[in-house]
């Protein structure tokens, strides 16, 4: 069996029993293949937990570490309470760690930016180099495949917790079931949610995972993945340069978590049988990139419009399309001939920004895009900018909720155009009838 049917069948027998947590599921098999950490950012009840159990069955012989953090949380409770025998006999400062995480093959930790320094120092050794210090004996490598971190909400700034953070290459934001009628099912059917459901053929065994590593630094990176790259990392300077001055704003990506990242992609394409990464495989990189919340949507866009402008590359068989086209061209009637109009009116956005048509003052021209997105029918305070001053200029308070329609809106009481754009076209088109339909149309004539 090749690595991708059999990684497709593992991944389903994993799902057995959860409801839509297959893009987590197997971003978190993933990441454990290419050696990486993974952060669940989510509510409490929402299966993140239940996410870590399950991947411990992808592994033969697999075992899971699993703790629920709080302030007064020791390195006894998560690496093993100190051996008595070895400190009284041998006088050796030994931790018993079987059953905890220096032993576990998944280990997930909730409420992990609870941890205290001593906590934190210890697994940034474990995530950093692989190995876990024992008194005068190192463990090397530890088991650990993956270790899954969670939390209801994002490390607290100036708390020291940087370091850590930036070891959890990927980042996933996990939601309760949406789906009618999966929710019913969830809460409705007997479910095998913490059964193993994987058969023994499956399972990812020792040996198999050190050859995967292996062939996975062999998988090629072309030349327009590079250039994915490069377009998304100045994306990322450009918004970093817009938004200098606000340091909350500012997406920090370092040199590691780039490596870190296509080594990621690389496993990607090891995973379904590829010798070289490809494009889809870029996709990955929204899921590694972004540091708060607010930056998900602004990165993901990064990394669609890089793929899409600078990646793809379209060979085009000319020789058919011609012939195609001098068919479709005979195909043509006068009697079939009707107009298409695909123009559609939108506001114009000047670098976030909107204008406004002869607005109420000649200094407060413009409203900032998101405040215009969340305008509603009630009266809300927002400020106008004046976009000739380099810092964006703001004057005063206006009173501003939503005008007639999406390209107006009411300043003061008083309706206010928006500066639009006319994009599309109004064409006539003439094509014949499909062959089939001229067929039905015969067989009616007498």
């Amino acid at each position: 069996m090749t690595v991708k049917p059999k990684i497709t069948e593992l991944l389903k027998r994993l799902n057995d029993g959860v409801f839509e947590k297959e893009d987590v599921i197997a971003l978190t098999l993933l990441s454990a293949v290419a050696g990486e950490s993974i952060f669940l950012l989510g509510a409490p009840g929402v299966a993140k937990s239940l996410i870590a159990r399950r991947l411990k069955y992808a592994f033969k012989d697999g075992s899971s570490f699993e703790y629920l953090m709080n302030r007064f949380s020791t390195p006894d409770e998560i690496f093993g309470p100190v051996s008595i025998k070895q400190l009284r006999d041998e006088d050796k400062y030994q931790r018993v760690v079987e059953n905890y995480l220096p032993s576990a093959t998944v280990v997930f930790l909730d409420e992990i930016w609870k941890a205290g320094p001593s906590i934190q120092n210890a697994l940034l050794t474990i995530l950093n180099e692989k190995i876990y210090r024992n008194g005068d004996v190192i463990i090397d490598p530890v088991p650990m495949k993956a270790l899954i971190s969670a939390s209801n909400e994002l490390p607290s700034k100036g708390e020291g917790l940087e370091a850590l953070w930036d070891r959890f290459l990927v980042r996933i934001v996990v939601d309760g079931v949406q789906d009618k009628q999966n929710f019913n099912d969830m809460i409705s059917k007997s479910l095998n949610s913490n059964s193993d459901t994987v058969t023994e053929p499956l399972k990812i065994t020792d040996s198999e995972y050190q050859k995967w590593c292996k062939d996975i630094d062999n998988i090629e990176i072309p030349e327009n993945v590079f250039n994915v790259i490069h377009v998304i990392r100045n994306y990322i300077d450009q918004h970093n340069k817009r938004d200098e001055n606000k340091k909350e704003k500012q997406i920090y990506i370092s040199d590691r978590r780039w490596r870190k990242t296509t080594r990621l992609l690389r496993t990607s394409a090891f995973l379904n049988d590829r010798q070289a990464v490809d494009l889809m495989d870029c996709f990955l990189i929204k899921d590694c990139l972004w540091n708060e919340t607010e930056q998900i949507q602004t990165v993901s866009q990064f990394v669609r419009d890089a793929i899409q402008k600078h990646g793809y590359s379209l060979n085009f068989n000319l020789t058919g399309i011609k012939e195609e086209l001098k068919e479709f061209l005979l195909e043509i009637q006068e009697e079939t001939k009707f107009e298409k109009d695909t123009r559609v009116e939108s506001y114009i956005i000047t670098d976030e920004y909107v204008e406004i048509i002869n607005p109420p003052s000649r200094n407060d021209r413009f409203i900032g895009e998101q405040a215009l997105k969340q305008l509603t029918n009630e009266e809300q305070n927002h400020y106008l900018f004046n976009l000739e001053y380099s810092h964006y200029r703001r004057y005063q308070y206006y009173s501003i909720r939503k005008g007639k329609d999406n390209l107006h809106i009411k300043i003061n009481g008083t309706d206010y155009k928006l500066k639009t754009e006319i994009k599309g076209e109004k064409r006539q088109i003439t094509k014949k009838p499909h062959k089939k339909v001229e067929e039905d149309w015969d067989s009616l004539t007498i």
